[in-house]
């Protein structure tokens, strides 16, 4: 097989593995939907607030962020999540 096709086949299966990388995430976020909990990363996508400031939040608790902890890590309840957030939003905080 001459040089350019081996190329253009290893870039075609190159693209076509990207492909389904991302079919495989789009899924996996959209499973995710359904999951009660959210982890600090899931939350800081969920709410565009960085990780640094959920893990900062969650280890405040006079936050009434509603964050618990599993062990050593943090999860966050996802109606919960909305409620503060509607509520953070309503008192106009800073935070």
């Amino acid at each position: 097989m001459p040089l350019g096709e081996l190329k253009k086949n290893n870039v075609e299966e190159n693209i076509f593995e990207q492909f389904k990388e991302v079919i495989r995430d789009a899924i996996k976020e959209a499973t995710h939907e359904h999951k009660l909990t959210l982890t600090v990363e899931e939350a800081a996508r969920y709410t565009g607030i960085g990780r640094d400031k959920i893990l900062e939040l969650a280890h405040n608790p006079e936050s009434g962020f509603p964050a618990f902890r599993v062990g050593t890590k943090f999860l966050i309840n996802r109606e919960l999540l909305k409620e503060w957030l509607k509520k953070v939003a309503e008192e106009r905080k800073v935070l």
